[in-house]
C-alpha cells in the first residue's frame, strides 16, 4: 500500500524547505546573534501580518511565530534547554522559511502566499505541542 503524499510532505521535501533547514541548522550550531536576528525578522513579518488581517489563522500563525521566538530567545540565553538542538533547527528553519518571500508558494500572491507558510508552521508546533505547552508553563 503506497502512502499518500500530502501538501506538507512536498513543502518539507521542497529544496526552499531544505535549504531553511541548512541555514536553522548551521544558526543553531555556531550563530546566536544570527539566530536572535532571525527571530526579530520573523517577529516583524508576522506583525504585518497580523496587522492586515483579522483572520483566525493568521491569529494561529502569529501565536506559534511568537511562541516560537521566545523558544528561541529563552535558547539563546540559556534560561531554556529541553528541546533537543534538532528540533529548535527545525524550529529555526520554520522561521527562516516563514520570513522568505520565495518559497514553495510565493509570498507575493495575496493570501495563497501563506498557505505553505501556515501549513509548515502548524505542522512543527502540532509535532512538539507538549513541549512548548511545558514552555509555556515556565514563562
Amino acid at each position: 500500500m503506497t502512502r499518500k503524499i500530502t501538501f506538507i510532505d512536498r513543502i518539507i521535501s521542497s529544496q526552499f524547505f531544505k535549504e531553511a533547514l541548512d541555514k536553522g541548522e548551521d544558526l543553531m550550531a555556531d550563530n546566536k546573534y544570527g539566530l536572535l536576528n532571525l527571530v526579530k525578522k520573523a517577529l516583524q513579518k508576522v506583525n504585518e501580518t497580523a496587522a492586515q488581517s483579522n483572520l483566525s489563522v493568521v491569529r494561529l500563525l502569529n501565536h506559534y511565530i511568537v511562541l516560537f521566538s521566545q523558544l528561541i530567545k529563552a535558547y539563546v540565553q540559556g534560561t531554556y534547554r529541553k528541546l533537543p538542538a534538532i528540533t529548535l533547527a527545525k524550529i529555526a528553519a520554520v522561521l527562516i522559511y516563514f520570513i522568505s518571500p520565495f518559497d514553495f508558494i510565493p509570498d507575493l500572491l495575496p493570501i495563497v502566499g501563506f498557505t505553505d507558510d501556515l501549513a509548515l508552521v502548524l505542522w512543527v508546533g502540532k509535532s512538539i505541542k507538549q513541549e512548548l505547552d511545558e514552555f509555556e508553563k515556565q514563562m
